[in-house]
């Protein structure tokens, strides 16, 4: 109530903050710091006038009619009506993309100068987006260089930060945490669920980042920034669209956007629809394995359809049961003040249909494919989230966002064996409200604070049941009454909560060095209830946990001159178990976890150094190492259930007719991450660029833990670019190490049973691999872009480390991008 007197307050503040001549405020419509020196003119430039060290521009001087101008060196020329400004009007500056490259918006929750953070940060702008034009976020994310994304299926990807996966990164979008109460540790797709070409922007923090953002935030954060609507502008009404299709994938995406633009208000509406046919791999394999990854049968079941036996795969290099399609919405309202509040509305919305799980349905037993059926049912996400942005006067308030929102999550898993009619469906419904207040202020001139605080709120319900078929020849005619089995999740329910404040200060010492300080406390509560009775394990019942964290953070920037920047980091980093890690039943490979009600959290310490050295033209290089303890590091483990008589072995139960091993997970004690990224750019002349990654993890497990999961083995990508007279052409190179088998992980996260299977019965591990791309963009006329490339150009098999899904082979990739 406190909190809520305190906000409401600040509106009032702020709303009352007017004057009697006509005046203006200037700022960055990004990172909303004033403006000073921002030229205002009218049409002949007869008069002119600029912001002050305030920001204030004082507009009397001009004719009541007059069209002006501002603008700015780095930013998007205004221009508007004198008729149409209302005395305190805040104008908003939108930066160029030059200057955008040097703003980062999402460390500690507040936007900052690139050259005042120590953090490793990683951006693509909406101009990169639109040239890559990717079909989901995993083709995006493979852009940011140290950025690895692993695919199990079609409709997977599953980012990796620093040997960091799943439920150890933290996805948001638009300032709302996607990461929810069973966010699992093994691989996540739920980035997918965010449409790439409704952004504007995706930021990716390498490293701890549990000031900013509390739990999960291990390896690092992938913020995604939707597209917002501009007020005022000349052109009201925009329609745009793009169209794309990859031949030999048989993939295409289509994507609209209506955008209306009033003197205070604006609204965008979006829509795309994704068609992903199944992927057909590479034919020249340099690895030497002849059928590695081929398919050659196949599951021909679904919904209506009955195959007692697999079928065969006429082409065994296509990868049957990989296709998908998905619908993705994106609606946003904004609406400015006069006095420098505006208020949001966005609306998001993604369902997917039925998504084979690839891997899965080519795991076999005995020599023959062991599934019929194995697929998620529609992934469905629904967000509404409110917000408010306002100004303030005050050096304690220079700004400030609140974010609430409310999450409609529903996931399901459906699944059949060849030799049963019993088909079994797992389903998952979660509702997730939140509630994030951010808060900027500057004490002096190079003194800035932010601070806030963070609620969230996840209810999870889980049902599971079974189905015998009722199968006449071919065709399933109908279902027989459900019959009970065991859930993924606390069958009566769980609920998992957090509350944390955190601050953060950055003070330049001097013109050359920055200092950043940060502080965050975090609360978690998690309560789950089984009601089902010995179903897995007599002893669950009910659990009940609550944890608290405090994680700091130490920066330090140095800029001796133009050319060279030194920054160091100490970062502190935890992740509170959720109703995943602690209450998931589930069995892959004969392995069945089970839940460990005496799981605890774990905390991570972490050391950066990073170098960077740029000369006039705009080439650098730079490189950013780090080193990482992980305490009471959380990881699958051998697990008794001692009250299970259902087989002779101890360590064994039945399991969906199955003898299965049991394990779950436990704290395994302290392990250690390393490793470094490497980036250079270079201008070799006016028209042509090199840009170049390297990354390198290592992962040192202990005793307990055995080799740790989600550690990649060495990667490179490197670009030439050629600005043609009309246009762009690029040459894309990119690499991966051999992962041998001695250095995976022994619980099955890595899936070395995807990799080569030897003479002796024993597997080779991950092949290294190379590929090269060649891509281009066109500009057909002012409204009309045509972009695209050949990808893999030599049509090399592949695949990447810990993926059960062979990448595509030759692709021919067309975009075309228009404006109405």
């Amino acid at each position: 109530m406190c909190c809520m007197k305190f906000l409401i307050n600040l509106l009032f503040l702020l709303l009352a903050f007017c004057g009697v001549a006509q005046q203006v405020l200037v700022k960055d419509a990004v990172t909303q710091e004033i403006l000073i020196g921002v030229s205002i003119f009218n049409v002949d430039k007869s008069q002119v006038e600029t912001s002050s060290e305030n920001g204030v521009a004082h507009l009397d001087r001009f004719d009541k009619n007059a069209k002006l101008s501002f603008s700015y060196m780095g930013y998007e020329m205004q221009t508007m009506q004198k008729s149409q400004i209302r005395s305190m009007q805040v104008i908003w500056m939108m930066p160029n993309t030059e200057q955008l490259g040097e703003i980062v918006l999402s460390v500690s929750r507040a936007s900052g100068k690139k050259q005042r953070l120590a953090q490793q940060v990683g951006i693509l702008s909406e101009q990169e987006i639109a040239q890559i034009s990717p079909e989901n976020t995993a083709v995006l994310l493979r852009e940011v260089p140290g950025v690895r994304v692993q695919q199990s299926q079609g409709g997977g990807g599953s980012p990796v930060l620093r040997g960091f996966e799943a439920n150890r990164v933290l996805l948001v979008v638009d300032g709302v945490r996607l990461n929810n109460a069973i966010f699992r540790s093994g691989h996540v797709h739920n980035a997918l669920s965010v449409d790439p070409l409704t952004l504007s922007r995706a930021e990716v923090i390498f490293g701890p980042s549990s000031v900013g953002y509390g739990s999960d935030a291990l390896g690092g954060v992938i913020h995604f920034y939707t597209r917002t609507p501009l007020i005022n502008q000349n052109k009201k009404l925009r329609l745009t669209g793009t169209s794309s299709y990859t031949f030999t994938q048989n993939t295409s995406k289509q994507s609209a956007v209506i955008e209306y633009s009033a003197p205070k208000w604006a609204v965008l509406q979006q829509v795309s629809y994704s068609q992903f046919g199944d992927v057909t791999m590479g034919k020249r394999r340099v690895h030497g394995y002849e059928n590695w990854g081929k398919v050659f049968e196949y599951s021909q079941n679904g919904d209506t359809n009955y195959a007692a036996t697999p079928s065969t795969n006429n082409n065994p290099n296509v990868q049957r049961n990989s296709a998908y399609e998905q619908v993705d919405l994106l609606q946003k309202w904004i609406y400015h003040t006069s006095n420098g509040v505006k208020f949001t509305l966005n609306l998001q919305g993604s369902q997917s249909g039925n998504i084979p799980r690839f891997d899965k349905l080519s795991e076999t037993k005995d020599g023959e494919l062991r599934f019929a059926r194995w697929e998620y049912g529609p992934q469905k996400r629904l967000l509404i989230s409110p917000q408010i942005s306002f100004i303030g006067n005050k050096p304690w308030l220079r700004s400030g966002k609140i974010i609430a929102a409310v999450q409609l999550l529903e996931e399901s898993r459906i699944q059949r064996k060849f030799a049963s009619l019993n088909r079994e469906t797992q389903r998952e419904q979660l509702t997730v409200y939140s509630l994030n207040a951010d808060f900027t202020a500057q004490t002096q001139k190079g003194r800035d604070w932010s601070y806030g605080f963070e609620i969230t709120h996840n209810k999870v319900r889980s049902s599971a049941y079974a189905q015998e078929l009722e199968v006449v020849a071919n065709k399933i005619t109908g279902l027989k009454p459900k019959t009970a089995i065991p859930t993924r999740y606390p069958s009566g329910g769980s609920t998992y909560a957090t509350f944390a404040a955190y601050v953060d200060y950055r003070h330049d010492i001097n013109p050359k060095s920055t200092l950043s300080l940060g502080a965050r406390h975090t609360i978690t509560a998690l309560d789950a209830t089984w009601t089902e009775q010995a179903l897995i394990d007599a002893k669950l019942a009910h659990a009940n946990q609550k944890h608290q964290s405090s994680n700091v953070t130490l920066g330090y920037n140095y800029k001796p001159n133009s050319q060279w920047q030194l920054k160091a980091l100490f970062s502190t980093g935890f992740r509170a178990p959720n109703v995943d890690d602690l209450g998931k039943t589930r069995e892959n490979h004969g392995i069945l976890s089970v839940p460990n009600l005496e799981l605890t959290p774990e905390y991570i310490y972490s050391t950066d150094i990073g170098i960077r050295k740029q000369w006039d033209n705009g080439s650098f290089i730079e490189t950013n190492g780090y080193y990482a303890f992980v305490q009471d590091y959380i990881a699958r483990g051998p697990y008794t259930i001692t009250r299970d008589k259902t087989t002779t072995d101890g360590g064994t139960i039945m399991y969906s007719e199955d003898e299965v091993k049991t394990t779950a997970n436990i704290n395994v004690g302290t392990v250690k991450v390393y490793g470094f990224n490497a980036q250079s750019n270079w201008k070799i002349s006016p028209k042509v660029s090199y840009h170049g990654s390297l990354t390198y993890t290592r992962g040192i497990g202990n005793n307990t833990s055995g080799n740790l999961p989600s550690i990649s083995p060495l990667f490179v990508t490197q670009k030439i670019q050629w600005e043609l007279p009309k246009g762009e052409l690029s040459v894309h190179w990119h690499h991966a190490q051999q992962k041998t088998p001695d250095s995976y992980s022994p619980w099955g996260e890595d899936g070395l049973e995807e990799t080569p299977l030897l003479a002796n019965d024993t597997f080779a591990g991950t092949p290294a691999w190379h590929r090269w791309d060649v891509q281009f963009a066109l500009p057909l006329s002012k409204e009309i872009n045509l972009s695209g490339g050949i990808f893999n150009l030599w049509d090399t098999h592949y695949r990447e480390f810990a993926s059960g899904l062979s990448a595509p082979g030759r692709s021919v990739k067309l975009v075309l991008r228009y404006e109405l």
